[in-house]
């Protein structure tokens, strides 16, 4: 558990009394309002409010162990299958409660999808691959739909013209850029509404990075996305807000240029020009 981490800071020592920003957005995909994580007695989110705005890119950026990941993982309930963790607080996808009991994390997974650091295709085929999701929430009546599916979730991740002549080869045999946009597209096959990555370039080429990128920008037209990266030129160029983690807090968040151009707080003028981190 690397990532749920907390380490201090011989820089930290400036005092997190309140979010510096706007979290609020006119128009909110999610909503999330003092939400904390901890596991066991250890806090690793503390008291954590933001918003995801609708079709729009909202960044996490951070140091190492801030509580990014932990934080993104909570949209959906992913922390669920790690027996100590425990959240509190109010975590709203549209005006519904994705913890309330009744409501399956199955089901929200198909609605909050995720693309993981390191592309993770299952052993299987590239057509089985993105058809898994839509089997198993039987979102097709016939195979002629199922292969709508897969077609139109490949050409929305950029890579059917790529892979249209052999859509029945393992998943596991293309290029690691190929790899994870054929995750995106297992992804987006579901019909989700909030697509949550990851770190989603950070095992790729300079190449791969950019065609993953531009398939952010390009996606952000139909859903609502998240990223985490500790890449800050990544973070400018695909995000239109910026929320800054430190020590597991919500330090500042902001529209990006804002945020990259006149930080509001110390912290984040301290990791931005690169004093730590």
């Amino acid at each position: 558990m690397n990532n749920i981490e907390i380490t201090q800071d011989p820089l930290a020592q400036v005092e997190l009394t309140e979010t510096v920003g706007n979290i609020y957005a006119d128009d909110a995909k999610m909503s999330i309002r003092n939400a904390n994580v901890y596991y066991g007695e250890k806090q690793a989110i503390h008291d954590v409010s933001l918003d995801l705005a609708k079709n729009q890119v909202t960044a996490l950026i951070g140091p190492s162990g801030c509580g990014k990941s932990t934080f993104l993982r909570c949209l959906n309930r992913m922390n669920d299958t790690i027996d100590i963790c425990r959240i509190t607080g109010q975590l709203m996808l549209d005006d519904e409660d994705i913890y309330a009991k009744n409501l399956d994390p199955v089901l929200l997974r198909a609605r909050v999808g995720m693309v993981f650091q390191k592309p993770n295709p299952f052993p299987k085929s590239i057509y089985d691959n993105v058809a898994y999701g839509a089997r198993i929430h039987g979102l097709t009546n016939n195979k002629a739909e199922l292969d709508e599916i897969v077609e139109t979730s490949l050409q929305k991740a950029g890579l059917f013209n790529e892979v249209k002549d052999r859509l029945k080869d393992p998943g596991t045999g293309l290029s690691g850029g190929q790899q994870q946009r054929l995750c995106i597209a297992r992804t987006i096959a579901v019909s989700p509404e909030v697509i949550l990555m990851d770190e989603p370039a950070s095992a790729l080429d300079p190449i791969a990075t950019a065609i993953i990128e531009e398939l952010i920008d390009e996606l952000k037209e139909k859903y609502t996305i998240a990223i985490v990266t500790h890449s800050m030129q990544q973070a400018a160029r695909v995000s239109q807000h910026t929320a800054y983690f430190h020590m597991g807090k919500l330090v500042e968040m902001g529209k990006t240029e804002d945020i990259f151009t006149h930080p509001s707080h110390k912290l984040t003028e301290n990791y931005i020009t690169g004093r730590f981190g």
